[in-house]
C-alpha cells in the first residue's frame, strides 16, 4: 500500500480515478458509489468495498448522495495474488476497523511496525476477498441504474416499478423485462436482495431487529422477519454476528 486518503463528494460529482496503472481500494462510509468501466458496473454503499484493479483500467465513478470516501491506493506490481479484475468486497467490521485505523495516520502512513501490521492485514483482507452476502447484479441500462441507486440511499421508500416507469415516461412491461434481462432476477427480488444486504451490515454493527426493519421500510419487525428468513433461512435473530476484539493502534 503507498498511500490512504479521506475525501467528501457532494451529490451527483464526478470522482478522479488516476490515469496510473495503480489499484486502489474506495469504501463509502456515506451516501453511494455509482462505478463503471470495462470490467463491470457497481453500486457501492457502505457494507461493501470496491476493488478498482489498476493495469491502465479506467472507470468512471460517481457521488449519489454526499459521499464520504476512505481510498487505499496500491503498487502497480504488488503482490501477484490480488485481484485482477475489479470487484466488490463486504466489509466486515474487522476491514472496516483496520481501514478506519490506517486512514488515522493521514495520507502517508509513518513507518511503524503498527502501521506495518496494518498494511498487512489489509492486502490480506483484499486477498481473501470476503464475499459480499448478497450479491446486486448491477444492470447496464442507466434507467435501471438509477432505480438501483435510489433503492440504496433510501431502503425505506416503497416506489413501486410501475412508479417508476411513469416517472421515467415508459411501460412497467419494458422495466420489468430490462431487470430479468441485464440481472437475471426481477425488480421486486432486486430490492429485497439490497435490504437483505444492509440488513445483514447492520446485524454485524449491533443494530436491533426492530431498528433495521423500521429504517428499512417494515411496518414491523414480523414482516422483516418473515422476508429475511425466506430467502436466507434463518430468523435475523439466528443470524451469527461476528465477535470483534479491539484493535490498538
Amino acid at each position: 500500500m503507498l498511500s490512504s486518503a479521506v475525501q467528501t463528494f457532494p451529490d451527483a460529482a464526478v470522482v478522479t480515478d488516476p490515469e496510473c496503472g495503480r489499484s486502489r481500494l474506495i469504501f463509502p462510509v456515506t451516501g453511494v458509489l455509482l462505478a463503471s468501466g470495462a470490467d463491470g458496473h457497481w453500486v457501492v454503499s457502505s457494507s461493501c468495498a470496491l476493488w478498482l484493479a489498476g493495469g491502465g483500467r479506467r472507470h468512471h465513478i460517481r457521488a449519489l448522495g454526499n459521499v464520504r470516501m476512505k481510498s487505499f491506493e496500491f503498487e502497480a506490481h504488488g503482490p501477484l495474488n490480488l485481484p485482477e479484475r475489479s470487484c466488490m468486497l463486504h466489509v466486515t467490521p474487522l476491514l472496516r476497523e483496520v481501514m478506519r485505523s490506517l486512514t488515522r495516520y493521514g495520507p502517508q502512513p509513518p513507518a511503524s511496525r503498527k502501521v506495518a501490521l496494518l498494511k498487512e492485514l489489509l492486502l490480506e483482507k483484499i486477498i481473501d476477498r470476503p464475499d459480499v452476502p448478497i450479491e446486486l447484479p448491477e444492470p447496464r441500462d442507466r434507467r435501471l441504474a438509477a432505480i438501483c441507486a435510489h433503492i440504496q440511499l433510501h431502503p425505506d421508500d416503497a416506489t413501486t416499478l410501475g412508479q417508476f416507469a411513469a416517472e421515467m415516461g415508459c411501460s412497467e412491461r419494458t422495466l420489468h423485462r430490462l431487470f430479468l434481462q441485464e440481472t437475471g432476477i426481477s425488480f421486486t427480488v432486486w430490492r429485497h436482495h439490497a435490504k437483505l444486504r444492509l440488513a445483514l451490515a447492520w446485524l454485524e454493527q449491533g443494530r436491533s431487529i426492530l431498528d433495521i426493519a423500521l429504517d428499512l421500510g417494515y411496518q414491523n419487525q414480523g414482516a422483516f422477519t418473515a422476508m429475511f428468513r425466506k430467502y436466507l433461512g434463518v430468523a435475523p435473530s439466528q443470524y451469527a454476528r461476528p465477535t470483534l476484539e479491539p484493535l490498538a493502534v
